[in-house]
């Protein structure tokens, strides 16, 4: 009962993880049945389960599964010491007139749910591990694992075909998958099945229907990951990581049927390792790019701007997405830029932690494919490891799929499975052996003794272990769900206390600011046209925004303190609601750094900056503001509108700015925009271009 509880929730935790979408309620449920599992793991597993898990794990594996975790709580820990932690937070505790600790990290939020995936992936892996434990129930797991990947490459196979829009509700994607991994790791766990089915079909004389099947279901399930492989968009790159994977399988399946010995075993690794080099002689490499980001195939623009600014110790896990908006260029999309995920770990973790990686996942490879070499009839479990670490090595360099939720469960479950059946269990046979044997005394020596008592220990802490990994993830599910839950990025629903309001609000917010990878999100409001609308217009009382609506700001800022477009938002409210808790000038001072190139937020920063005095007699702003004019006169025609709607709402030193700027340009385009639009009084709202919704970009 307690296996096929615990194979359930595998299953179910993996596929729902493709299933839905990247919301805290797939990850809740996800956490809610792990942490289930894991609980009854160490309360009911047998001693026997138990001490396996114990064997297999290690004091070495331990610690390289701790490391990430110990180094993220590192990140979110406040600093004592000053200067030490990064500069924002500095920045934001003035802006906001709060105290803030300072941090690693640069958003709290994303670097906790990148702990929580993280800590998802380590036990969805203990849990595989002791399902696996047994023969029978390790190809089953097998089976289950090739059909998950096999369905999800069928339909990146037929989204590539068909099109990401026909193959859709809505602008939400079926399955939460968008990289190759799947099918990479569909390929080798297909190849491992192929040749287990072939060696089964040669050894046994009376084919059951399983043996007669099998090999069928492996061949589909090869030409569907194949096919998916082969229509990505990452070309060489994704193909060789397959090759690398599918190779390792194959080359120990030689080794076990016709090349065993040393020289055997010399020859194929020689020859597999010809063919690995000739592979990589194919594939594109950027000249004069970083390492991280050289076998890409898409722009790395601003991830190789992000990778200069990184230091050694990383800006926060999770983190990437919110530094794209300062490093991206000027109206490029977020969906363009897609990093390496080797590149996004050197930003996020810093570059001494993705070389570690690097090395414990190679040197993981080899360990498991010397123990496939030992093994018999299961060595292909091993091998699957091995050739999917290799396999992952390269993606790493390639694409970013492996930091998927999706991804990195299948790739924790396969992990999990190669290690169960990485080594027999001889041992667990000897100890019960030597525990039947009579105690003749306390005090006698004996040699059960000892390994008796090491075992007991072993095995007391790997429950107590265990037991504190399902404490963890409840802790993670109630946190998850505690989560206020918002349209977009911004909190629509804080801010106003009505629907009326509400559509009010949302034509006047910036586009960017309903970021579906946003700190407070849920759904997205509808992608049609909405009225004009400007920026200040959000705060009047007929729109009936709260009174408290900044203090809802200023508490999601405290802990993502990179979201230009809520720095916006909060000035723009302050400067209506004629605050004094904040000063305007330092909050869109902030907004300009950490969104300097989102021309999603010029409309309304152009509006709130050129009406505020203040902000024109601040040098290093009037910078900013005059590059923002500059923007939207002369290289964005399509934003003119919204800067003479600004214009009309200007203060008297904002329209002398203005002018002054536009007349060393075109004095005859200035005069034009005299005469076109006539100055309103102090109470006359600009309107700004209306805009279609639509959902951001996430990583």
């Amino acid at each position: 009962m307690l296996v096929r509880f615990l194979m359930l929730a595998l299953v179910v935790s993996v596929a729902a993880a493709f299933a839905m979408p990247e919301i805290p309620q797939q990850r809740a449920l996800s956490s809610a049945l792990l942490a289930t599992a894991v609980l009854a793991t160490a309360i009911f597993a047998s001693s026997s389960a138990i001490a396996s898990l114990v064997r297999r794990s290690g004091l070495v594996l331990i610690l390289i599964l701790a490391v990430p975790a110990i180094y993220m709580a590192v990140q979110l820990a406040p600093v004592p010491v000053h200067g030490l932690g990064n500069p924002i937070w500095e920045t934001a505790s003035a802006a906001l007139n709060a105290p803030l600790a300072e941090r690693l990290t640069v958003d709290v939020r994303a670097t906790v749910q990148a702990f929580l995936h993280y800590s998802t992936a380590v036990a969805l892996a203990l849990i595989t591990t002791v399902v696996a434990l047994d023969r029978q129930r390790a190809w089953q797991l097998l089976s289950m694992l090739v059909a998950i990947s096999t369905i999800v490459s069928a339909y990146l196979l037929l989204r590539q075909t068909i099109g990401a829009d026909g193959f859709s509700r809505g602008d939400t994607p079926v399955l939460a998958a968008t990289g190759a991994v799947p099918a990479v790791l569909g390929l080798v766990l297909s190849a491992a099945m192929m040749t287990r089915a072939f060696e089964d079909r040669r050894r046994v004389k009376q084919r059951p229907f399983r043996v007669a099947t099998t090999p069928w279901f492996a061949l589909l399930a090869t030409l569907l990951c194949l096919s998916a492989i082969l229509a990505s968009g990452d070309g060489m790159g994704t193909a060789t990581a397959a090759l690398l994977g599918v190779g390792i399988v194959l080359a120990a399946f030689a080794i076990r049927n016709w090349f065993s010995g040393v020289w055997g075993i010399a020859s194929v690794l020689a020859t597999a390792a010809v063919l690995f080099l000739a592979a990589f002689t194919l594939m594109p490499i950027r000249p004069n790019a970083d390492l991280t980001v050289a076998l890409s195939e898409h722009p790395p623009g601003a991830t190789e701007r992000m990778l200069q600014d990184a230091g050694h110790a990383g800006s926060g896990a999770g983190t990437y997405a919110a530094l794209l908006p300062i490093h991206r260029d000027i109206a490029a999309p977020l969906s363009r830029e897609r990093p390496t995920a080797a590149a996004a770990i050197a930003i996020e973790m810093g570059r001494p932690f993705l070389y570690g990686v690097l090395i414990v996942a190679v040197v993981g490879a080899g360990a498991l494919l010397r123990c496939s070499l030992r093994r018999r009839h299961d060595y292909v479990y091993a091998a699957i490891g091995a050739g999917a670490a290799t396999s992952l090595v390269v993606l790493a360099l390639v694409e970013d799929g492996i930091l998927e939720f999706g991804a990195s469960l299948l790739a924790a479950a396969l992990f999990g499975l190669a290690v169960a059946q990485s080594q027999r269990d001889t041992g667990a046979v000897t100890e019960q052996s030597r525990s039947a044997r009579p105690v003749v005394g306390l005090d006698s020596p004996g040699p059960a003794c000892a390994p008796i008592r090491s075992y007991g220990i072993g095995n007391a802490s790997m429950r107590v272990g265990l037991g504190t990994i399902a404490v963890a993830l409840i802790a993670q599910t109630v946190w998850l769900l505690a989560q206020p839950s918002y349209p977009g990025g911004l909190p629509v629903e804080a801010l106003v206390p009505n629907d009326a309001s509400r559509q009010a609000l949302l034509r006047v917010l910036p586009q960017n600011s309903l970021r579906s990878d946003g700190d407070l999100r849920s759904g997205r409001p509808a992608a049609a046209p909405q009225p004009a609308a400007n920026g200040a217009a959000a705060s009047r009382p007929e729109f009936g925004v709260h009174p408290a609506a900044p203090t809802v700001l200023a508490q999601a800022l405290r802990s993502s303190p990179l979201r230009g477009d809520l720095w916006l938002m909060l000035a723009a409210l302050s400067r209506e609601q004629r605050s004094v808790e904040y000063d305007v000038a330092a909050l869109l001072k902030l907004s300009y750094y950490t969104a300097p190139n989102d021309l999603a937020l010029l409309p309304l920063r152009l509006t709130a900056a050129l009406g505020e005095a203040s902000v024109v007699s601040d040098p290093e702003l009037r910078e900013l503001v005059q590059r923002d004019a500059k923007i939207a006169f002369a290289r964005q025609p399509a934003l003119r509108p919204a800067l003479i709607a600004a214009y009309q709402s200007a203060s008297a030193e904002g329209k002398a700015l203005v002018d002054n700027l536009i007349s060393e340009w075109d004095s005859a385009a200035l005069q034009s925009m005299r005469k076109e639009v006539p100055i309103p009084g102090p109470k006359t709202d600009p309107p700004l271009p209306s805009r279609t919704w639509g959902r951001g970009a996430a990583r």
